[in-house]
């Protein structure tokens, strides 16, 4: 059942959806200096005071008015008079007008007869007018199986200013904000110079302690509103979600111009537009997969995220990342990192498309080589000798693909990786996302570290995913999106890889998994991925794992794991949960 709610201004600045302050059609009129005129000039250039100083009583005036100029926000107001007769019109914020007649007197005196009645028959002293968005809070997400995602909570919004004591604060809330930090409110509130919204809370969670918050001194509440999650499985899309859910309240919002008494409540309304309908807002997200992503990194202690796509689609069908990825903002669709390893399924794809090598053909693969002036050793020095192409990238030799990577063109690891999705932009509405850059590159050193996914190539867990749905669609790229029924826009329309590749490039990806570098993972049915390694300047490798199961490409990436073995079992286990299992069997 659709919710509708109207959000008066004079509330506004304690809601989500703020309404900002009044401003007023101001002109200069070639009036006499009556009375009359004078309130009238000064009433529409906005000028309380010197209008209130015009009346009979210029304290009770400029209360009435400036409480009006609050309450009805962006709406302008401009008064004319005629023998006694008033007419105001009322421009609100959509550019729609209203009209209200009145009175005007002068009686026996030279002020004008301070009455709000002047504005409209239907004002007294004792009440205003008031504006309100109408909008369709209760407008829901739904994700791909109609499942609630987001949707319009109440909310109690705890409060503070320089007085709290946030020491004692923290410990009210600590059974449900454990980590509470008072270092970052502190800051906040000085920053600030004044009162700072600390957190929200859920009604259940307000419920637990509300009596040890409600009597601190410094502290304050307000009752708001806020799109939320339904159930716990948050994700780094519900921002973008939010704005595009925001944008849609906007397009389908009514408005209300009226009395109100004393006590706001409605009386004479004096124009009005009604908020037009809108069906619930459905993505491509599967919550039950968002779910087993977001168990499986919250026992993860370094910045860790997981996003998954379907292939068929394009449509995101998860994004996670645990509280230490979150607090350097959203790395599973924008951060950017040396993808390691994994770039090999671009070097590769590259070399088979340009021919210079084939899958059965025999590589070396030393320890060690130097290439252009730049030596690649393997991860722990290991050695094959000389092996067939799919078994070096199997075993993930940095060495075969450093001499493999001389026979390309510059454009070469650029263009493939493209082909693939990545270092392509996309707009996808109610969604953010980057997806890497791959450098041209000329023979010589840089060539030979792009080449395994370091120097200057960089790449998102998003992109990565992205990259391995598009091998998965048989090398045509795979345009993402989030939104059902929404396009999505790309800078780039590459030409898809040739499908001989990709048959190749995908039977390796098995062999990684059956006998290579993630034989870890064997057991998952159907499963073909690529482990990576990426060095870090001054600090603990990164760890990836890429792939692909049935309809789910994903991607898993935890910074600072020092070697790829942690992303592999990070991603057994999302991929062993009953969720997936559904999913990757459809």
């Amino acid at each position: 059942m659709s919710l509708l709610t109207r959000s008066p201004a004079s509330l506004a600045a304690a809601a989500v959806l703020t309404v900002s302050a009044v401003t007023l059609s101001g002109c200069s009129m070639p009036w006499t200096d009556s009375p009359t005129d004078k309130f009238l000039s000064a009433v529409n250039e906005g000028n309380w005071a010197d209008a209130a100083s015009d009346t009979t009583d210029p304290e009770a005036a400029e209360a009435w008015l400036t409480g009006m100029e609050e309450s009805i926000g962006e709406t302008t107001l401009h008064l004319d008079s005629d023998d006694g007769s008033t007419t105001a019109t009322w421009t609100v914020p959509d550019g729609e007008e209203v009209t209200s007649t009145g009175t005007l007197s002068t009686g026996d005196s030279d002020k004008v007869t301070w009455d709000p009645a002047l504005f409209s028959d239907d004002l007294t002293p004792e009440s205003t007018l008031t504006y309100s968005d109408d909008r369709n809070y209760g407008l829901q997400i739904l994700d791909r199986r109609n499942d609630p995602q987001l949707t319009w909570t109440p909310v109690t919004v705890v409060t503070a200013t320089a007085d709290a004591d946030l020491n004692a604060v923290a410990d009210a809330v600590r059974p449900v904000i454990p980590d509470f930090d008072t270092a970052d409110a502190e800051a906040q509130i000085t920053d600030a110079d004044g009162e700072v919204a600390l957190f929200s809370l859920r009604a259940e969670d307000w419920d637990t302690v509300k009596d040890a918050v409600s009597d601190l001194p410094g502290v304050s509440t307000r009752e708001d509103g806020r799109l939320l999650p339904a159930t716990a499985s948050s994700s780094p899309l519900d921002g973008g979600l939010t704005d595009y859910w925001n944008g849609k309240l906007d397009d389908t919002a009514g408005w209300t111009l009226a009395t109100t008494d004393a006590d706001g409540n409605p009386g004479t309304v004096l124009g009005q537009t009604d908020a037009e309908h809108v069906d619930p807002v459905h993505t491509t997200m599967d919550l039950g997969v968002q779910a087993a992503a977001n168990r499986v990194l919250d026992g993860e202690e370094q910045p860790a995220s997981i996003v998954a796509m379907s292939v068929s689609t394009g449509g995101v069908l998860a994004a996670a990342q645990n509280d230490a990825a979150s607090a350097e903002g959203t790395p599973a669709l924008t951060g950017l990192f040396p993808p390691g390893s994994t770039f090999k399924t671009v070097t590769t794809s590259a070399a088979l498309a340009r021919g210079t090598v084939h899958a059965d053909d025999t590589v070396s693969c030393p320890a060690s080589v130097d290439v252009d002036g730049r030596t690649i050793p393997n991860d722990h020095d290991f050695e094959l000798g000389d092996v067939p192409l799919h078994t070096a990238f199997a075993q993930s030799c940095n060495t075969t693909q450093a001499l493999i990577s001389r026979d390309l063109e510059p454009d070469d690891l650029k263009n493939t990786a493209a082909q693939y999705g990545l270092g392509v932009d996309f707009n996808a509405p109610g969604m953010t996302s980057v997806t890497g850059s791959v450098p041209t590159t000329d023979q010589g050193a840089a060539r030979v570290e792009s080449a395994i996914g370091q120097g200057e190539v960089v790449a998102s867990p998003f992109g990565l995913a992205l990259m391995e749905a598009s091998v998965a669609n048989g090398g045509k790229m795979v345009t993402p999106s989030l939104v059902t029924g929404e396009r999505t826009e790309a800078d780039q329309s590459p030409e898809p890889m040739d499908p001989a590749v990709v048959e190749s490039l995908r039977s390796m990806m098995r062999e990684t998994v059956e006998s290579g570098t993630a034989s870890q993972l064997s057991d998952i049915p159907g499963l073909g991925g690529k482990t990576g390694t990426a060095e870090v300047d001054g600090g603990a490798a990164h760890g990836w794992f890429v792939g692909v199961v049935g309809d789910v490409a994903f991607c898993t990436f935890i910074e600072g794991a020092d070697s790829s073995t942690p992303a592999v079992n990070l991603s057994g286990e999302f991929l062993r949960d009953e969720a997936l299992s559904e999913v990757t069997a459809q």
